[in-house]
């Protein structure tokens, strides 16, 4: 059984279980209101962060043909007996992937129990049929089982207390297009945009060779694990390995853990996130910013406490702020920072055992070293923020754990958590008044199969309203290398508007070589844009890193526009490759070599991978694939 498999079939026995038990009290829940009253018309920082770009671009940067040899990366350190995957585990793809049994299970398995519901059942009798049918089924060992459990079954309960929709629907919420059922009345909800008439379309010039630009540094899902053991089992039964009490897989003789990491299910030794942060500080002294999009703890989701993230967060801050004492970070929070993972109860939610008030006040601290004072208001009320990086350049980082499939509290009411879309909303408009070019933030990107789909269309409807303002969006979360496209929201064949970069995680979770992202943006002059120009990605082989007294060789992979050819970074290039791709099985061959950074466990991706894949890219709106990728299934034949 697969990872997501797993998860599906563990979200499934959560809410079943949790509609045997008693009703929970919440404190106040009989005065509850999902009604925001914070003004999210907020003063907006108006001092630029950034000093002026000292450099220029010059291209071409390298040539991959000529000056990189990468075709045989890995192969003398290939371990024979490591467990290599048979088939790559399928995203949600609508139609492409036909998996009905996930969604059969959720509807049949509470639909049951709920006929069977009574009153006075103890958390200790539903903790125990729980874990029962968790460890008959193989899903997990005891423990996991038994964690999973303790650690979720405390916000389950009270949400179903509070739930007004059927089994149905919560099926329908989670797992989204896969279940054929009609989307969920009370979860459909619009922000409103401005009446203010869009700006009349105008391509601005591309920026000549030689103009100042900004050198960026994306790193994403770092995911640093204290209990890594070097020697530890990497192939276990548990959902994350090397660690000391990981389970050797039945059958299989051991792999241990490396130094730097291993690729199965593995994060972040801190050996790893030093040597890299050590590596960048060397190699790219002349970063400008940084930015930094979330997933700072590990996956042992079974195992954690509020306190234990916290200390992975406060210990990886330390770690980038000594490397980089003196660069601005723009951070975004993550799924994994709360606890249990993925849940981040909207503002209504104030009761203490609950709230993520705690949280954000945390974070709050944490970043106020590379973040105004004026920006705190937004930040302790719902994780986002808004700063000026130079006159008529603006970023925006939006917490997109509001759009969380896996976020329990969204269940019973989704709509605009935190006044978030409307807020942003207010700053688009100010910055398009003000001319003003902006950059947004975040972690799960908006097609993401984990974004609820209402709150994913209503943002795409408003990246469509601001294409004039929004020159790149730039996220993490899937850990794989790849973007996301967006289009005209009248015709999604027609032209793109906007692209979401999706940068490579740190963590190798699972069969990833670790990775960061450097961009380069129009700099300051006179016509700037404020467009991305250029991005590359840097990596290194961890079987070659762990051979004994070898350390990390970070190398250059690729740079986009030479790896594509492209002629630029423009929405409607990325557009192009996306269609070239179609065709063309060498060029999307070397996009997903890329996309694993080059692995050797990478799995065989097959005709309906590949679909997978393209749809992936094309798909900047969550659950809506199918309809987006209509054209792409008939080529496919599928």
């Amino acid at each position: 059984m697969n990872a997501f498999t797993r998860t599906i079939v563990i979200t499934g026995l959560l809410l079943l279980c949790c509609l045997l038990t008693e009703q929970v009290p919440i404190n106040g829940s009989s005065l509850l209101s999902f009604e925001d009253e914070w003004n999210y018309k907020v003063p907006t920082n108006e001092v630029p962060l950034l000093n002026e770009s000292q450099r220029n671009l010059l291209l071409p940067f390298y040539s991959f043909v000529n000056d990189l040899k990468v075709e045989g990366i890995g192969e003398n350190a290939t371990n024979s007996t490591r467990h290599f995957p048979t088939s790559r585990d399928a995203k949600l793809a609508g139609d492409i992937i036909r998996t009905k049994v996930p969604c059969n299970v959720c509807n049949l398995g509470v639909g049951l129990l709920y006929a069977e519901v009574k009153s006075g059942v103890s958390m200790e009798e539903i903790k125990a049929k729980f874990v029962s049918i968790c460890v008959s089924f193989k899903i997990e060992s005891f423990s996991v089982c038994s964690g999973i459990f303790d650690t979720y079954g405390p916000e389950v309960v009270p949400v179903m207390e509070l739930m007004t929709i059927g089994p149905p629907e919560v099926c329908k919420l989670i797992f989204g297009e896969i279940c054929k059922s009609s989307d969920v009345a009370s979860h459909e909800w619009t922000v409103d945009l401005p009446t203010i008439p869009k700006p009349n379309r105008t391509e601005s010039t591309l920026p000549k060779v030689g103009m100042p630009v900004f050198k960026v540094l994306q790193i994403s899902d770092t995911h640093y694990d204290l209990d890594y053991v070097e020697g530890a089992v990497t192939n276990c039964e548990e959902p994350l390995c090397c660690r000391t009490y990981s389970t050797l897989r039945s059958g299989e003789e051991p792999l241990p853990a490396g130094r730097w990491g291993s690729y199965e299910k593995c994060d972040a030794p801190k050996a790893l996130l030093e040597n890299m942060l050590q590596n960048i500080a060397f190699q790219h002294p002349d970063i400008d910013y940084i930015l930094w999009t979330g997933d700072l703890p590990p996956h042992d989701i079974w195992n954690q406490t509020k306190q234990k993230n916290l200390k992975v967060i406060e210990d990886t801050i330390a770690m980038v702020v000594k490397a980089f004492p003196n660069t601005p970070i723009f951070p975004a929070v993550g799924n994994h920072e709360s606890s249990p993972a993925g849940n981040f109860a909207p503002h209504w939610m104030t009761d203490p055992d609950h709230s993520v008030s705690c949280l954000y006040q945390k974070i709050g601290a944490s970043w106020s070293g590379w973040l105004p004072k004026n920006t705190e208001e937004t930040i302790h009320h719902g994780a986002f923020y808004s700063v000026l990086l130079r006159p008529g350049f603006r970023l925006i980082s939006v917490n997109t754990n509001y759009c969380h499939s896996l976020s329990w509290w969204l269940l019973v009411n989704s709509t605009d958590p935190a006044s978030e879309l409307k807020w942003l909303i207010a700053e688009l408009q100010k910055a398009e008044s003000n001319s003003e070019k902006v950059h947004i933030i975040g972690h799960i990107a908006p097609g993401s199969s984990d974004c609820m789909k209402t709150w994913s269309s209503n943002f795409y409807n408003i990246v469509n309203r601001y294409e004039h303002t929004i020159k790149a969006l730039f996220y993490g979360h899937s850990h794989a290398d790849e973007f996301e496209v967006f289009y005209e929201a009248t015709d999604f064949s027609s032209r793109a508007t906007a692209v979401a970069y999706l940068a490579p995680s740190v963590t190798s979770f699972t069969n990833y070589n670790p990775a960061f992202r450097i961009y380069y943006v129009d700099g300051d002059h006179e016509n700037t844009t404020r467009e991305v120009l250029e991005h590359e990605t840097w990596t290194f082989d961890l079987d070659t890193a762990n051979l004994p007294g070898n350390e990390p060789n970070w190398f250059k992979s690729y740079s986009a526009t030479d790896e594509f050819q492209l002629n630029s970074l423009r929405p409607n290039e990325w557009n192009n490759l996306i269609e070239r791709m179609i065709q063309d099985d060498e060029l999307f061959h070397r996009f997903y070599r890329n996309y694993y950074r080059h692995s050797p466990t990478a799995p065989p991706c097959d005709s309906k991978c590949k679909l997978q894949i393209l749809c992936d890219l094309k798909s900047a709106k969550s659950h809506t694939k199918h309809q987006l990728c209509h054209e792409l299934e008939t080529a496919f034949q599928m």
